[in-house]
């Protein structure tokens, strides 16, 4: 529902910034600024804004003024305004009876209290969509908030910072989850189904950078787990990943650096590593289980990045070699790194050629390769690619007297792979077992499947 949220002080200032789907950058905050805070302090300080909504294209920005601080709601879709706008209002309660804030919200108090108004945003709003706003319940999940005597730290939070500049909440819960159930906002009770199942989705993107050598400059992977769940009951979800090797990496590492640990080569590297609210965070700490009641249907239960000890799935080495002045001659070799059972599918390679190409050819030890003079690119498709397996391209372009200057001026991109591999996971992450537990002891069908596609996959020759 909201794409973005926004708190700005009266000069147009962004106190705090929230974004929960792509589709928006921060720089929006300037059109905001632009088109109603300055326009309205122009024309007078007293006077109200006539809307609560502005529509630029197709972005809109829905908002309240609470004394001099604006609440502001981005969506890039058709949503209802109504819903959003009672949000933002209840949103402005909560913030002055848990900071005891008089009749209106100040910049002080923002400023003063970011951390704690981070976190009733993570508990609120997930992914964008309001879920419970109701004091008792923020009380039971947040034990630090207390309402009317403001956000106050105990002894038994912590917290961990996350990629999105925000906070992730930990606390002290105990195992029994049953004593719970009257927090548990994200799950309908009395929910039956006549088969039980759950799927686990394993999706990961990996980004590669390598050179002519095939040497790896930079590396990857963006993962997440999703969840489909239909089980009857309050169900409690346990299943465990890498029994050995699994390291929850916690340090600020650059993207592609080596890992300086104390992790070996078979380790599996996690870092940056966020979870649904669903999720008992002192389980996962202590031993590496992910205990959790699901909500009904599909959610994303975590995300995680790894940059270290990553499994390529394939070995691309080019040679590209200048001709005279208008020809160029290609030879391309790629091996599938993975196991020979698996397949990939959807593999295209896109091998950048100069402008101006009068005459091409081309040969392949498998798959099919074209040249298209529009993209001015050697596209070479397989429909599935073998694991364990190694072809090769050759091809030669010509160009013309006319554009003997386009191939001085040529940059040589890179050339970019494209694949999708299932039951396969680039950064080693497994997961070795699923189990349910209910007071009935149904029996449960239980589906895990792994996926991994390129996302940034880039060949320098």
């Amino acid at each position: 529902m909201i794409t973005g949220l926004f708190i700005f002080d009266g000069k147009g200032d962004v106190l705090m910034s929230k974004l929960y789907k792509d589709g928006v950058k921060g720089n929006v905050s300037d059109v905001f600024r632009i088109q109603v805070i300055s326009s309205n302090n122009k024309t007078s300080s007293s006077k109200e804004v006539r809307s609560p909504i502005l529509t630029l294209g197709s972005t809109s920005f829905i908002y309240i003024k609470s004394g001099k601080i604006w609440l502001v709601a981005v969506t890039r879709s058709n949503q209802d305004c109504a819903a959003i706008l009672e949000f933002l209002y209840k949103f402005e309660t909560l913030l002055k009876s848990t900071f005891n804030a008089d009749s209106v919200i100040t910049d002080e108090l923002i400023i003063n209290n970011f951390f704690g108004i981070y976190q009733l945003l993570d508990e609120i709003v997930q992914f964008g969509y309001p879920i419970n706003l109701e004091p008792t319940y923020l009380k039971a999940v947040l034990p630090g908030i207390s309402m009317g005597d403001g956000f106050k730290l105990n002894n038994t939070l912590s917290r961990r910072k996350s990629n999105g500049g925000s906070f992730m909440l930990q606390s002290n819960r105990s195992g029994d989850l049953n004593a719970a159930l009257s927090s548990i906002t994200w799950r309908q009770q009395g929910l039956k189904y006549r088969r039980n199942e759950i799927f686990v989705n394993v999706d990961e993107k990996i980004n590669v950078l390598t050179n002519e050598q095939s040497e790896i400059l930079r590396a990857y992977v963006d993962g997440k787990i999703v969840l489909k769940t239909h089980l009857s009951g309050i169900p409690e979800c346990r299943f465990g990943l890498n029994d050995d090797g699994l390291v929850i990496n916690t340090s600020t590492t650059k993207l592609g650096a080596e890992h300086t640990g104390s992790s070996n080569q078979n380790n599996v590297v996690l870092e940056d590593c966020k979870f649904h609210q669903c999720v008992e965070l002192s389980t996962f700490d202590t031993n590496r289980v992910i205990q959790f009641i699901p909500p009904d249907g599909e959610f994303q239960l975590m995300t995680y990045n790894c940059v270290s000890n990553i499994n390529l799935p394939f070995k691309v080495i080019p040679q590209v070699q200048q001709v005279g002045s208008t020809r160029l001659q290609y030879k391309l070799s790629i091996k599938s790194l993975f196991p020979a059972k698996l397949n990939a599918t959807e593999v295209k390679i896109s091998i950048p050629t100069p402008q101006g190409v009068i005459k091409h050819y081309t040969s392949e030890s498998s798959g099919k390769a074209k040249f298209s003079g529009g993209e001015d690119l050697i596209i070479w498709k397989f429909n599935k690619f073998f694991g364990d397996q190694e072809h090769v391209l050759t091809a030669e372009v010509e160009l013309s007297e006319d554009s003997v200057h386009s191939m001085i001026n040529w940059s040589r991109p890179p050339i970019k792979l494209d694949f999708v591999i299932d039951m396969f996971s680039c950064s080693g992450l497994s997961v070795n077992y699923v189990r349910i537990q209910e007071k009935s002891n149904y029996r449960t069908v239980k589906w895990v499947k792994y996926r991994s596609q390129s996302g940034s996959y880039d060949i320098r020759y």
